[in-house]
């Protein structure tokens, strides 16, 4: 990753995306990028959105989303990047969450005290 980083700079971003592998990503065209032009579309802020992310091209829609939230089996520099944590892809945190916020309740996540 640093040998990239150092030879693609200013052209690409690597970061990881999980089980070994690197995405590419364009500086600024990512995954919070994606969102932003959604929530424009949608007349919504960021403390109207939720993200979940467990993996280096996850880190900007992680930090710009109002609920960003780690999952549980995430490298501890992304749930350090993350103002909530919720539990692994295999245990559903996703769908936790997901239920709690159809269900207009407060979600069951971990507040990440580094961060807020």
């Amino acid at each position: 990753m640093r040998d990239l980083s150092r030879q693609l700079e200013g052209i690409v971003c690597p970061g990881s995306s999980g089980h070994g592998s690197i995405d590419l990503i364009i500086p600024g065209v990512h995954k919070a990028n994606g969102l932003k032009i959604l929530q424009t579309l949608w007349d919504i802020t960021d403390k109207h959105v939720a993200a979940f992310g467990d993996g280096g091209n996850d880190r900007e829609m992680l930090r710009q989303a109002g609920f960003g939230y780690a999952m549980g089996n995430a490298p501890e520099t992304i749930k350090a990047e993350a103002r909530f944590m919720t539990s692994s892809n295999n245990e559903s945190g996703v769908l936790t969450i997901i239920d709690d916020i159809i269900a207009s309740s407060a979600p069951h996540a971990l507040y990440n005290p580094v961060i807020n």
